[in-house]
């Protein structure tokens, strides 16, 4: 019973998710992708699930402290090749199988979960809070994982997920996002809470923390997901930790500049590139596919302003999937099933926008949610960021299932 209780609930899901019309308005594509996220976020979450029953019983904790390692790094190839695997597939027994299918493939670079949407944290890190104890599922050996992928010549990418994060969204209501009446704010009051406050010095701190012991582990990269504000809800009631806190300054002080969402995600950015730069550990961080066309209200609501936070990244990774564009998106009339167009733009613009010297590296479709997927699509993706001057792609599949995928990429070379 539950089981199709579930199949129902995810098939209503779906049916809303196709049913989003294209908006004029900037803020209503913002909230569109938004919405079409939190359905792919939702079908993430019950492949972690499923998973880690699975898993949990067969793979070991690993409970030793990281000790410094400042090994040999593996820089940026000229042109990145790469997948992304959750951490229950990075420590299962299917991951040599999967490297090696994948290094077949022309795969160089692996990006791996260390902290999930979820909340949960998959390495060993000093720490004492019993409150927080039970995010750790630490299941993740990093300096083994680095040797085994750095052994087949790939790059070693932690993935950390920012200030997306429902356990302590769970456990802990002073790190959320406040209503301007003082009461907590939340993104959607059906759902799970998700969002922490981004300008919360709090949640930075743990964020940078974490980032610091990866960093410290050996990874030859960090890579940040979700470092935004979030964009659905009603986010005239929202209330920032930083906007408080301007507003009593500028109550002493008219001069005073009251800062906005961008300020608030670039100095976190700038913080943690001084962290990765001790270690010398590249920096990376992923954006919504939206913000690549820059639009100031999506720029204002996410606080992703490209030309800024490049500035302080050595690569930046658009996630320009074309099943969460609307269909007649840009005058297109099937965007979904169109990938080389979408591809093309929103790494074309993302290159446009970015700091010198910052890599654009867009995330690809490497599932058929939405789309007609085969090997034209993908192909079509992978063209399309080599015809705008993109450095590379990564394969983006939630259950970490690229076989099909992988032979597609093999026989095309």
């Amino acid at each position: 019973m539950k089981i199709k209780l579930s199949v129902a609930i995810f098939f209503i899901l779906f049916l809303l998710g196709c049913e989003i019309k294209p908006q004029d308005k900037t803020l209503d594509r913002s909230k569109q992708a938004e919405s079409n996220e939190k359905i792919v976020q939702e079908k993430q979450n019950e492949v972690d699930l499923k998973v880690e029953e699975q898993v949990a019983e067969t793979i070991p904790e690993v409970v030793e402290n990281i000790e410094l390692n400042k090994g040999d790094k593996i820089p940026p190839f000229e042109f990145t090749e790469g997948i992304y695997v959750s951490a229950y597939t990075a420590a299962s027994s299917r991951f040599p199988a999967l490297l090696d299918s994948a290094a077949a493939a022309g795969i160089n670079t692996i990006v791996f979960d260390l902290k999930n949407m979820n909340g949960h944290v998959f390495f060993s890190v000093p720490q004492t809070d019993a409150l927080k104890r039970d995010r750790y599922k630490t299941i993740i050996d990093i300096p083994e994982v680095v040797k085994t992928l750095h052994e087949r010549n790939m790059r070693a990418v932690s993935r950390i997920v920012v200030f997306h994060d429902q356990f302590l969204a769970a456990r802990d209501s002073t790190l959320r996002i406040q209503k301007n009446d003082g009461t907590v704010w939340q993104e959607n009051y059906r759902r799970k809470p998700s969002w922490l406050d981004s300008s919360n010095p709090t949640v930075q701190a743990n964020v940078l923390y974490l980032i610091e012991q990866a960093a410290r582990g050996g990874v030859d990269e960090v890579q940040l997901d979700y470092v935004r504000f979030p964009t659905g809800g009603k986010l005239q009631q929202a209330s920032f930790n930083f906007q408080r806190e301007d507003m009593a300054i500028a109550a002493r002080d008219s001069n005073y500049v009251k800062r906005t969402k961008p300020d608030i995600i670039t100095d976190f950015v700038s913080r943690a590139q001084a962290i990765c730069d001790q270690y010398q550990t590249t920096l990376a961080a992923d954006i919504f596919a939206i913000v690549a066309w820059q639009h100031p209200t999506d720029v204002s609501n996410t606080g992703q302003d490209i030309a800024r936070i490049t500035q302080h990244l050595d690569m930046i990774h658009p996630m320009i999937y074309s099943s969460h564009f609307a269909d007649n998106f840009g005058f297109r009339q099937d965007v979904p099933n169109e990938p080389y167009y979408i591809m093309f733009k929103g790494t074309k613009l993302t290159k446009n926008y970015s700091a010198e010297g910052c890599r654009v590296v867009p995330y690809i479709q490497a599932n058929g949610w939405k789309v007609n997927y085969s090997a034209e699509y993908v192909n079509a993706q992978i063209e399309a960021i080599r015809q705008a001057g993109g450095a590379g792609y990564i394969l983006w599949n939630a259950s970490s299932r690229y076989n099909k995928t992988l032979g597609w990429i093999r026989a095309a070379k």
